[in-house]
């Protein structure tokens, strides 16, 4: 390894120099499988299994062609973020550093080897030290999913073709994780934009709720070893309906809100029951359902419908909303659970914070087998029959739903394919990520006909019923550890020390608000009166006010607020081709347009949280 290399690896990536370090020592050559080769270039190429992984003549000139070729036309002045599958010697990651300095570039180079004759034979220091580097090595790509979290924007993956004739299951995968973050992006932002006012409301009229219920992080492996099943509400639910009475005395239950009256049909209490959709419909799946023995585990934006159920104990799971997170950082931390879109995927991980296991998940079948959606008598379906007519009967409203979700066929756990959709997808990859993070076979499956979910293997009720019975132990376990989380969270000295927290951060955030809205309002205002300037075509002696707009634009991105603002935040601004810049002051028309919409934007969402907080 080149020194130069090693310092700078050292000091930036100390974690992956101490395990590049250690396979150094058994690295003398690069071994069969590798060949390195010079060019007429003078620059040095290498052949992985007979393969050339950069072009044997010019290899940096062949890595400004393959970049050339990846790039979007909207690329230019982007934050996007770069992943680039396949590292070779460097040339093409080098390539994207210096054409896009300021971009995250995120490197996955499966073969240590290839990585370690780069650090031997090239003197990379240069990009080793440049920032918003990241090097994944892991073949499972599990730290992908955590640092895709980190974006808004979608990244440019990049593939050699090299690479996909050398690493044909990886690049398919990585091909398909960004794709479906891409659609989890989409989806998600669409959700924002049609309810997100809706579930800040529901955390405003919760905070009395939230303010005096204890969270789950008290909990966190409570009842460690424990056999857990946790009920899914997909159309598998019905074979195991029959068997629930036996499997309770043998296993926690944990139930999601969408399956809790299957599971009170056949007169069983789960030990916990999880809802955390917001939307109004979501809470109806409570209705008439008497479950006084069951602890709710909840989110603070769920509709307040929710907390007016008599369950046994209610907890709160740390909220996934910027407000929600503004408050529990100053005043108390309820303990996070993961998040994949659907409930299951919470309740799943309910499950393994409480430290079960094994754990068996019935009725998760995320797919459509037989062209069911949901197990018989779910809540969905109740509502088809009820609404149905003769011009729509619930049939048709099943097709419809089915068809909405652009169908397609998928591999079936037990093999064969089943109808899924792509609604449905992204919760198995997030189901497939969280898995690769446990042991095997902690977790099983009782849905055969499901769809297949990588990491998890299929269970049967047999194993189940083949376990001893301990209803005893988990009732009692339950009672004494709710009794003294309830016991040590209400006590008058700890509610009123949280009471005055709270008032003290609704103030403080009001004020936050109120001040960047004066900001925002006066920032419209210069803009208003420098665009009129511009439009006369006077572009010159503007220096003064652009300051002042760069001044503003750092005060919100430095305010405590901006997360909050940027929630409900829908910037509709957009240029068109015929748009482009024609000179100087049509440039600076388009830049005002723009801060303009920001502006406007932003300070509607304020607007709108102020109001809240003032009713």
């Amino acid at each position: 390894m080149l020194a130069q290399n090693r310092i700078v690896l050292e000091r930036v990536f100390p974690d992956l120099y101490k395990a590049l370090q250690q396979e150094w020592e058994s690295f003398s050559a690069p071994g069969s499988e590798i060949e390195l080769v010079s060019t007429l270039s003078g620059d040095l190429s290498i052949k992985y299994r007979g393969i050339w992984l950069h072009s044997s003549r010019n290899p940096r000139e062949e890595s400004r062609r393959i970049l050339a070729g990846a790039l979007p036309a909207t690329i230019e002045g982007s934050k996007q973020p770069f992943i680039l599958c396949g590292f070779g010697l460097g040339y093409l990651a080098e390539e994207i550093r210096y054409k896009f300095p300021a971009n995250p570039l995120i490197i996955i180079e499966p073969n240590s080897s290839i990585l370690l004759s780069a650090l031997a034979q090239r003197d990379i220091s240069q990009l080793l030290g440049s920032p918003g580097l990241i090097f994944i090595l892991d073949r499972t790509l599990d730290a992908l999913h955590d640092i895709l979290a980190l974006f808004s924007t979608p990244p440019l993956l990049v593939i050699p073709r090299p690479y996909r004739e050398i690493e044909p299951e990886l690049s398919e995968t990585l091909t398909r994780t960004v794709s479906l973050w891409e659609t989890k992006q989409r989806v998600n932002t669409a959700t924002v934009h049609k309810f997100g006012k809706r579930w800040v409301r529901n955390i405003i009229e919760n905070r009395f709720s939230i303010l005096e219920l204890p969270g789950i992080k008290d909990l966190a492996n409570a009842l460690s070893g424990t056999p857990a099943l946790v009920l899914a509400a997909g159309p598998s639910l019905d074979e195991v309906l029959p068997y629930l009475s036996a499997i309770h005395e043998r296993c926690l239950i944990i139930a999601v809100d969408t399956a809790l009256r299957a599971a009170l049909r056949m007169g069983v209490e789960p030990d916990f029951v999880v809802v955390v959709d917001p939307q109004y419909w979501n809470a109806r799946h409570l209705d008439f359902c008497s479950a006084d023995s069951s602890c709710l585990v909840t989110e603070g934006a769920v509709y307040p419908s929710v907390f007016h159920h008599p369950f046994r104990q209610t907890l709160l799971c740390s909220s996934l909303y910027p407000l929600g997170m503004y408050f529990e950082r100053a005043v108390d931390i309820k303990g996070r659970l993961g998040a994949g879109g659907s409930v299951a995927t919470t309740a799943l991980d309910l499950a393994l914070h409480l430290g079960t296991g094994p754990i068996w998940i019935a009725g998760l079948d995320l797919a459509y087998p037989d062209y069911k959606t949901h197990f018989t008598g779910a809540l969905f379906e109740e509502r088809a029959f009820t609404r149905a007519n003769r011009l729509l009967p619930a049939e048709t409203q099943s097709f419809r739903s089915l068809l909405d979700g652009h169908p397609f066929y998928a591999p079936a756990a037990s093999g064969g394919k089943v109808l899924t959709d792509t609604r449905l997808s992204l919760y198995t990859a997030w189901f497939e990520a969280r898995l690769h993070q446990l042991a095997p076979g902690s977790c099983k499956s009782l849905a055969p006909q499901g769809i297949k979910i990588n990491g998890l293997e299929l269970g049967t009720i047999e194993e189940i019923l083949s376990l001893p019975i301990i209803r005893p132990h988990i009732r009692q376990y339950l009672s004494d550890k709710l009794e003294n989380l309830k016991t040590q969270y209400s006590s008058s000295e700890a509610q009123e020390k949280r009471r005055l927290q709270w008032e003290r951060i609704e103030s403080e955030l009001v004020h936050h608000i109120s001040s960047l809205c004066q900001e925002l309002q006066r920032g419209l205002q210069l803009l208003q009166n420098l665009t009129e300037t511009v439009q006369e075509g006077s572009c010159k002696d503007i220096q003064q006010q652009l300051d002042e707009f760069d001044r503003i634009n750092n005060m919100i991105a430095e305010s405590p607020v901006k997360d909050i603002a940027g929630f409900l935040f829908t910037d509709n601004f957009q240029t068109k081709s015929e748009d482009a810049p024609q000179d100087e002051c049509r440039q600076m028309e388009l830049y005002l347009a723009s801060l303009q919409s920001f502006y406007s934007s932003l300070l509607e969402s304020l607007e709108f949280h102020k109001k809240l907080f003032t009713l």
